[in-house]
């Protein structure tokens, strides 16, 4: 064993320190990178619009670019299409918005909202008549003040040149914010190639590989996932739209076009396109019933779009849980307001798409995808070490529904169990632990078994028999049950004194005997019950299971056992390779395994 000098820091110590140093400089590089976005805003936002707008158009400029339009022509085209659209459309909606604000101030008047609110306010007990009298009282103030300055002659007062910019500023710095948007777009379409082999030359030869494919990975899942939520909200703006056109609220395509377009913001946005229409419905009909159609018709939609098909489609082509989606609304928003619930879902991608290609981001693809983040048995030991029976149950149901018995013994048990049995020799569980883990594996192996086994042959019967004081190991129990699964015939017995197992051996004839011991202290009574059975029946097969017995595979061996197994899909492929061979009278051969093993004639 080695010896840490005096002045030599000892490895644990070492590595424990190296995490903290990691954990902190991850902490600080967060801090500043948070606060770098946040103080950058006015720059920041433009060029992740532009960059959002070229993943959605850089499948049509390619589709385009194949024609007589070429590059330049395709991304013209592409682009003008895109703001005539939007101008269009912005257009479209700023007159309706002016046509529902006159048709509010003339249907305010029949007093239908009135009569609610009063209805409202005998139910509430006072609640809304308090709401009612403030805004009364805000509306006389109003009036008062208006009438007053009528009779107010109003001298404009002279502005400097500051503040007249202060008054046109926002709508300047609108208009270059959207004009630096269409030009950095254009250029990153028309250079994308270009950019793409920039990035692969500032990662580096030997990060070659992995950055094309996180590159283009990237490209593909954020390009997927805009166009399959435009379908999405598209479908879900007509179904608002027929909806409302069915129930004859007025501008009914407003409210579904609205409607698109705000569900675009994860979460919020559906809420929001909803309180519009709502409270139209509210002013222009005189009783409930149309209101409340409305609201449970932008309800029922969500929840059929947002509830069932969304996550199907959506977070199965994004690979971001939900949970991950949700925080990063939350953050994005934060950050940088409206535009930034718009990009939560593209930068949420970008992260966990880079985790799993840069090993400095993959906390990002560890927290943020939607896979599971613990490897199926890992998944399945958590679950049993916090006693957590239904659970683990569920885990191997799921495993259950997607491979053979045989698969998940392989692929599930014998993993958790391996890696509990060195969790216990570095004492990180308790004996309590691992009985637990180990009885809920035997009743799914037991479960599981039953629920394959086969037709029964009379002429295919074994017997599993474990020596006094002892179950029968997990191993020997899997093993059988895979051989129940091929039309064995199983007989288990625990504690059955030697004399009766003789025979009922004598009687059933079976084809092998299971022998199983896992304890290191009833070594001698297994090795006993090994060497009963073989020289009472000399042309018997016996198969030594457990870690008792494969601790010390040559005195097991010696003691009488006609093989031991090493592995449950070896010693399931031999036993039933062995049954298959033609059996010929004298001495004869058996091979287990690539070991040859001699049997003494027939009796």
């Amino acid at each position: 064993m080695r010896r840490t000098s005096p002045g030599e820091i000892p490895t644990d110590k070492r590595a424990a320190a190296e995490r903290r140093q990691s954990t902190a400089r991850i902490l600080i590089a967060s801090v500043i990178v948070i606060a770098v976005l946040y103080l950058s805003k006015p720059v920041v936002v433009p060029v992740a619009l532009a960059i959002l707008f070229a993943f959605l158009l850089t499948p049509i400029v390619g589709v385009l670019e194949r024609t007589f339009l070429r590059r330049g022509g395709a991304i013209t085209l592409a682009l003008g299409l895109t703001i005539t659209t939007l101008g269009f459309g912005g257009w479209w909606i700023y007159q309706q918005f002016n046509a529902v604000a006159l048709e509010l101030t003339q249907t305010v008047a029949t007093g239908h909202i009135e009569q609610k609110l009063r209805w409202l306010g005998k139910s509430s007990g006072g609640t809304i008549d308090v709401f009612e009298r403030t805004l009364l009282r805000v509306a006389e103030a109003r009036e008062k003040k208006e009438q007053a300055d009528l009779k107010v002659r109003v001298i404009p007062e002279r502005k400097t040149l500051g503040e007249r910019y202060e008054e046109v500023a926002p709508t300047i710095e609108g208009v270059a914010a959207s004009f630096l948007i269409i030009v950095l777009v254009f250029f990153l379409l028309r250079d994308r190639q270009q950019l793409r082999d920039k990035f692969l030359r500032l990662a580096g030869r030997a990060h070659v590989t992995v950055t094309t494919q996180a590159i283009g990975e990237t490209s593909q899942r954020i390009s997927r996932y805009l166009l399959t939520i435009a379908a999405v909200n598209v479908s879900f703006g007509i179904l608002i739209g027929l909806g409302l056109w069915l129930l004859q609220v007025p501008h009914a395509a407003l409210w579904g076009v609205l409607a698109g377009l705000l569900r675009f913001i994860p979460y919020i946005g559906a809420v929001l396109s909803a309180a519009f229409p709502t409270f139209l419905a509210l002013a222009v009909f005189p009783n409930w019933v149309p209101a409340l159609a409305v609201l449970g018709l932008f309800l029922f939609s969500d929840q059929l779009i947002g509830g069932f098909i969304e996550p199907i489609v959506v977070g199965h082509r994004v690979g971001v849980s939900p949970v991950a989606l949700l925080i990063a609304a939350i953050f994005w928003g934060w950050m940088w307001g409206p535009v930034g619930l718009l990009l939560a879902t593209p930068i949420t991608v970008c992260l966990t798409v880079a985790g799993e290609f840069i090993p400095a981001l993959r906390m990002f693809s560890i927290m943020f995808g939607s896979e599971d983040p613990l490897e199926g048995y890992l998944s399945f030991y958590n679950r049993l070490l916090l006693r957590d029976r239904s659970g683990a149950i569920a885990i191997a149901d799921r495993q259950a529904d997607s491979s053979a018995m045989e698969e998940m013994f392989t692929e599930l048990f014998i993993p958790t169990l391996t890696f509990a049995q060195e969790e216990i020799e570095r004492k990180r569980i308790s004996q309590a632990n691992d009985h637990f883990i180990k009885d809920v594996i035997r009743e799914l192996i037991i479960r599981f078994g039953d629920r394959n086994a086969g037709i029964p042959d009379p002429e295919r019967h074994i017997v599993a028999v474990s020596v006094a004081g002892e179950r029968l190991s997990l191993g020997t129990l899997m093993l059988t049950q895979l051989l129940r699964s091929e039309g064995y015939s199983v007989d288990y017995f625990t504690d059955l004194p030697e004399p009766e197992l003789v025979s009922f051996i004598s009687e059933v004839k079976p084809e092998a005997v299971f022998i199983s011991c896992s304890n290191a202290d009833h070594l001698d009574q297994g090795f006993n019950l090994l060497g009963l059975v073989s020289s009472s029946f000399p042309d018997l097969t016996v198969v030594a299971g457990g870690s008792g017995f494969s601790r010390d595979r040559g005195k097991t061996l010696g003691a009488g056992a006609t093989y031991v197994p090493s592995t449950l899909a070896e010693a399931k492929e031999d036993f039933l390779t062995r049954r298959k061979s033609v059996k010929k009278k004298g001495t004869r051969s058996i091979t287990f395994s690539g070991t040859r093993f001699r049997v003494p004639p027939t009796a």
